[in-house]
């Protein structure tokens, strides 16, 4: 998965979007820069949708070229990103796209796999997230990790 995105850049990514609480996009009328995945297809067999974000708004501003050069930087508060965005690319069954460069290269991610790396690396961290009804996504998490594994629902 990781190929040659490096585990210390998305650590970076990690560890910047907590010590900031802000992650960034790029938006339009119609909704963020997103692009197809190179690495995984839906069952239609067509690529898996990618929604790009940075941890700086200089990183955004690197992608606003060619198709994305209408676009405009949006910050979004951590604790929205991780209550409400990330729940709804899981639903909506899209990928998220980390520290995407100018060439669209960069680490896709579930979105879910992404919401629990901020959590452990938060708890870790002693970093204490303002997110209501955390013990929610906290459940989310691990009913899509049981899923993700194969296992039934304990009783």
């Amino acid at each position: 998965m990781y190929t040659a995105f490096e585990d210390s850049e998305y650590q970076r990514f990690i560890d910047t979007l907590l010590d900031t609480q802000t992650v960034y996009t790029l938006a339009d009328e119609n909704g963020v820069a997103e692009c197809p995945s190179t690495e995984y297809n839906g069952a239609d067999g067509e690529p898996v949708a990618v929604l790009c974000y940075w941890s700086s708004a200089e990183a955004a501003r690197a992608c606003q070229s060619e198709e994305w050069s209408i676009y405009q930087i949006e910050a979004v508060s951590l604790a929205e990103f991780m209550s409400t965005w990330l729940i709804n690319m899981d639903e909506d069954q899209c990928l998220a796209g980390i520290e995407f460069d100018a060439g669209l290269y960069g680490l896709e991610i579930e979105p879910i796999e992404l919401l629990g790396d901020l959590m452990d690396n938060a708890q870790k961290r002693g970093i204490t997230l303002d997110i209501p009804d955390y013990e929610e996504l906290v459940a989310y998490r691990l009913e899509w990790e049981r899923m993700a594994a194969g296992q039934t629902l304990l009783n």
